[in-house]
């Protein structure tokens, strides 16, 4: 079953993945540099500030929505409650504060504040998410992710063909897709799971527990992940800003399959925890192909980094080969640790991912301070490859402690995975030459 979600979530990754293209080729030709950097400086802080806001609890909803299905009515009733209350009060204290965290020139204050209306829309679009991959619908959560990016490649597309492409007119574009792809997640659970309105307090510290012990991991998480383009934003121009956005972007191609496999692991990992003997092969195994694959691609796209750049984005962007490069490397680090805390979280350790990931945090952010004056955005590839690092061995650390089973007993290469591999591979080119015939 892991392996049919994770198949469907990476169809879904793939399909954004296009639309990514497209928004990022667009966008990269239309805004130049410059504009792509004030771009990401008006969009990161409604991210951020949602998930200060939402305390762990999309992780929660995860795990209580797989573990326990009969939680659903609750956890969708105190889903609404909890936006609205947190919502609006996180957005009133972003519109206060964030305005004097932009230190850029070019980017309007108006537009900053006026972004900052898609907070709430983030926080309950994050807690259908849980809900629905919980449940395993994970159709219709990728859709609901699928539909904002193709609505903004959609819109970029059309405004730069009508010479009308912005910064403002992008702005607005991300802001409309949010809105509907918060209501396609709200029709899908409502379709999908049926809930009733029924509010629990007693839900609701349960879910905080399981959330809050998740909370300083997914702070220190996101830190490691997006800390960089943070502290860019600050201390480096626009231009280089723009550059830096569109390496990671482009690095994170190879996450998708990591990224898919670790998203199905943990509800499958929660239903089947207590059948030890399975979830352990189960991540294991999900963990060594994560590697493999990433492995693969790594080589051919760092050859082929300069070239990429320039027939991708234009010559204008070729400077950043060498952050590009660094953060080819990190994705294959962050792939696998994103298997083994998913894992974690799945067997309710979501305390053990919290120190991993704030010790990634801790190295992260000094590393930046160093590295990032000294040597650009190189020096910021570099710093979240440490952090990555970091993530990974605390997370396999506390894997093995709490589990009692060797390091070696989750990396070593096994014959089954290789043959697992080719029957994936056969079935699948089977399936295509069906689908031709």
């Amino acid at each position: 079953m892991i392996y049919k979600n994770a198949k469907l979530i990476l169809v879904t990754d793939v399909t954004i993945l296009l639309c990514s293209v497209v928004t990022s080729l667009v966008g990269a030709r239309a805004l130049g540099p410059e504009g792509r950097g004030d771009l990401l400086i008006i969009t990161l802080w409604p991210l951020v500030t949602s998930l200060l806001a939402e305390l762990g609890l999309p992780n929660a909803y995860r795990y209580w929505s797989a573990k326990e299905p009969e939680r659903t009515s609750s956890l969708f009733s105190n889903a609404i409650i909890f936006t609205i209350v947190a919502g609006v009060a996180s957005m009133s204290l972003a519109y206060a504060v964030v305005p004097h965290l932009v230190s850029q020139p070019g980017v309007g204050t108006a537009l900053v504040r006026l972004y900052l209306l898609n907070i709430p829309a983030v926080i309950f679009l994050d807690l259908m998410r849980g809900l629905l991959e919980g449940a395993r619908r994970f159709g219709w959560a990728g859709a609901a992710r699928l539909i904002f990016f193709g609505i903004q490649a959609s819109g970029f597309a059309i405004l730069w063909f009508g010479n009308d492409l912005t910064v403002a007119t992008a702005a607005y574009t991300m802001m409309l897709a949010q809105v509907i792809s918060m209501t396609l997640a709200l029709v899908a659970v409502w379709r999908q799971l049926r809930p009733r309105w029924q509010p629990s307090w007693t839900e609701f510290k349960t879910s905080m527990h399981y959330g809050l012990r998740d909370y300083a991991g997914g702070l220190a998480d996101y830190a490691t992940l997006r800390m960089d383009q943070i502290m860019l934003s600050g201390m480096a121009t626009n231009g280089a800003i723009g550059l830096y956005v569109m390496a990671v972007r482009l690095s994170e191609v190879t996450t998708f399959a990591g990224a898919a496999l670790a998203d199905a692991l943990m509800p499958e990992v929660a239903s089947s925890s207590s059948e030890n003997e399975r979830a352990e092969s189960l991540l294991g195994r999900t963990l060594r192909l994560t590697i493999y694959f990433n492995l693969v691609v790594l080589f051919p796209l760092w050859w082929a980094a300069p070239r990429l750049l320039k027939i991708l984005f234009g010559p204008s962007f070729v400077p950043a080969t060498g952050a590009f490069r660094w953060l080819l490397v990190a994705a294959v680090v962050w792939s696998a640790a994103a298997i083994v805390t998913r894992g974690l979280q799945g067997f309710g350790y979501p305390g053990l991912t919290t120190i991993a990931r704030f010790l990634s945090a801790l190295v992260t952010v000094p590393a930046l301070l160093i590295l990032l004056p000294k040597y650009g955005i190189e020096g910021a590839a570099i710093a979240s490859l440490i952090g990555y690092s970091v993530l990974l061995a605390a997370a396999l650390f506390g894997l093995v402690q709490r589990r009692q089973l060797g390091v070696w007993r989750y990396l070593r290469p096994q014959t089954r995975d290789w043959q697992y591999a080719r029957l994936k591979a056969a079935a699948a080119f089977s399936m295509l030459r069906s689908s031709e015939s």
